[in-house]
C-alpha cells in the first residue's frame, strides 16, 4: 500500500506542479474576459457591453475625476440587461457610499434574440461565462478557469492572441490591428452586415430588460451617482439602430429619470474613428473618456452649485 500512495505521490506531484502553472499563466491576454473575475471588488464601475468593454479607459477617469473605476462592461451577448448581470454587478460591487457608476446603454442591450423576448429561460447570456461562474474577485480564479477553460488548458500556455490585452482596470485595448481605410471599411461593411442581417431580424425589445435596466441603477444609486450614456458608433451602424428602434430615448425615460444624468453622444458620431463602426479606436476611446468625464465633473460642479444655492 505504502509502495502504491508513492508512485501515485510521484506521478500526482508533476502533474498538481504543472497545473499550478498552468493556472498562474492566465492573464491579459487569456481571453477578453478573465482578468475581469480576479481583480478585487469595484467602488466605482463602468457597465455595458464591448462598446464601453473596448471604449471607455479607466486611467483617463482617474485622471479628471480621481476616482479608481473598474471596467465591468464584457458584450452585447454577454452582458446585456438581465438578472444575469444584475446578480453579477452585485458580486462585484464594494457596498460604500460615495461609487461613480457609468452605465452605458444602446437598443441591444435592452433586447432580447427571441420571438419570446420576455422569456428569461432564453436569454442568450445564461450559458456564459457571467451565469457560469458566481466568484469574481479571486486570483487566480480557478472557479473561471475550470468552469469556462474545461479541456482546453493548453491555450492558456499556447495563447499567441497578440490582438487583445485586457488590463487589470477592466479596460480591453485592441492592438495590432490595420486602421487604413481599405482595411476599417471592410471591416465596417462587415459589422454593418451581422446587425441588419443576423442580429436584427431576431431582436424584440424586452420589457424584462428594461426592468433590469431600472432596477441596476435603482440598487447602484444606493451607493452613489449614477450616470447613464449611449456611447458614439459609426453612421452606418446607427441606421442598423434606429431601424430597431427609432424612439430609443423614450423607451429609455424611466431609467433617465432615476439617473443622475443622461449623455448621448451619437450626436457626435462623425468625430470619433471606429475599428468597426461598432467600437471605438483606443485613441478615440481616449478622448471619449474624457468629454464623459467632464462631463461628469460639470454635472458634480452645478449640483453642488444648486444646493449652495438653495441654502
Amino acid at each position: 500500500m505504502r509502495k502504491f500512495i508513492s508512485k501515485t505521490l510521484l506521478f500526482a506531484i508533476p502533474l498538481i506542479i504543472i497545473l499550478i502553472a498552468v493556472i498562474f499563466k492566465a492573464g491579459g491576454k487569456t481571453d477578453p474576459f478573465y482578468v475581469r473575475f480576479t481583480t478585487p471588488k469595484h467602488q466605482n464601475m463602468i457597465l455595458g457591453t464591448s462598446r464601453a468593454a473596448q471604449g471607455l479607459q479607466p486611467k483617463i477617469f482617474r485622471s479628471i475625476l480621481g476616482k479608481n473605476i473598474g471596467n465591468f462592461a464584457f458584450t452585447v451577448a454577454h452582458s446585456p440587461f438581465g438578472k444575469v448581470y444584475y446578480e453579477s454587478i452585485k458580486r462585484k460591487l464594494y457596498k460604500e457610499k460615495g461609487g461613480l457608476f457609468i452605465v452605458t446603454i444602446d437598443p441591444w442591450s435592452i433586447s432580447s434574440w427571441s420571438s419570446d423576448p420576455n422569456n428569461l429561460s432564453v436569454f442568450r447570456e445564461n450559458r456564459l461565462c457571467l451565469n457560469k461562474t458566481k466568484i469574481v474577485d479571486l486570483n487566480p480564479n480557478i472557479f473561471y478557469l475550470r468552469e469556462n477553460f474545461s479541456g482546453k488548458y493548453n491555450e492558456l500556455i499556447n495563447s499567441k492572441n497578440d490582438k487583445i490585452y485586457l488590463h487589470k482596470d477592466g479596460w480591453l485595448e485592441i492592438s495590432n490591428i490595420a486602421m487604413d481605410s481599405l482595411s476599417v471599411s471592410k471591416r465596417i461593411d462587415n459589422k454593418v452586415q451581422t446587425y441588419k442581417y443576423t442580429h436584427l431580424p431576431k431582436t424584440n425589445i424586452s420589457s424584462v430588460r428594461l426592468k433590469y435596466l431600472i432596477k441596476i441603477i435603482d440598487y447602484l444609486k444606493v451607493y452613489g451617482q449614477v450616470f447613464i450614456v449611449r456611447l458614439p458608433i459609426h453612421k452606418r451602424v446607427m441606421e442598423v439602430e434606429e431601424e430597431l428602434m427609432p424612439d430609443f430615448d423614450s423607451k429609455i425615460k424611466g431609467a433617465i429619470d432615476l439617473s443622475n444624468g443622461y449623455l448621448d453622444m451619437t450626436i457626435q458620431n462623425d468625430l470619433f474613428e471606429y475599428t468597426d463602426g461598432n467600437h471605438l479606436y483606443k485613441t478615440s476611446g481616449g478622448e471619449v473618456s474624457a468629454i464623459i468625464a467632464n462631463w461628469i465633473k460639470e454635472q458634480d460642479k452645478t449640483r453642488t452649485h444648486n444646493n449652495v444655492y438653495k441654502k
